[in-house]
């Protein structure tokens, strides 16, 4: 890899983590039976900074699948199958709100796939999303390794999440919290 698309990589990193990445799960790993509405916050922290990222979610299932609609800093249309009385599996599919920057062309997407392990009211979250984009005419994609552990309050749930930036460009730490409506 040339030393100018390190660069851009690399600085598209952290850009990608605040602008495209569900940053927050905040999903128990038992699909829902009926329908349920959240809202909260999540805040994203790194060495170069931080960001509030305003988060609602919204789900219709039956307590075996779970079709899913999240807002975060784009929209999430996923997914969310039991495998087991405490294990899910969640997927989903994220289109961005915000373009990563003004060389940016084409609708960037996000792709993620993860576990959710339940023990009594924690829950743990080891994730892959996969990003794709073009920068000034070049493709570039990448993974980010993303592992949350969360606690389930009555009405409440809380999170703290590690994400780790593409292509080795470090990482960053989010703290997320929701409030049950529904």
């Amino acid at each position: 890899m040339g030393t100018m698309r390190r660069l851009v990589v690399a600085l598209a990193g952290l850009v990608v983590l605040s602008g495209c990445v569900p940053v927050a799960v905040l999903r128990t790993p038992q699909p829902v039976s009926g329908e349920s509405l959240s809202v909260g916050l999540s805040g994203l922290f790194s060495s170069d900074g931080g960001v509030v990222i305003p988060v609602a979610y919204y789900a219709r299932g039956d307590g075996e699948t779970e079709y899913n609609l999240s807002a975060q800093a784009g929209l999430r249309l996923g997914i969310k199958q039991r495998l087991a009385d405490s294990i899910g599996l969640d997927a989903g599919l994220t289109v961005p709100y915000v373009l990563l920057s003004p060389g940016t062309t084409g609708i960037p997407l996000v792709v993620d796939l993860g576990l959710l392990i339940g023990v009594d009211r924690f829950y743990l979250s080891p994730r892959v999303d996969w990003i794709g984009f073009t920068f000034n005419g070049q493709a570039v994609s990448g993974l980010i390794y993303h592992f949350t552990g969360g606690y389930a309050f009555e009405d409440f749930l809380l999170e703290l999440s590690y994400l780790n930036n593409f292509q080795g460009g470090g990482g960053a730490f989010s703290i997320s919290g929701a409030w049950k409506l529904l």
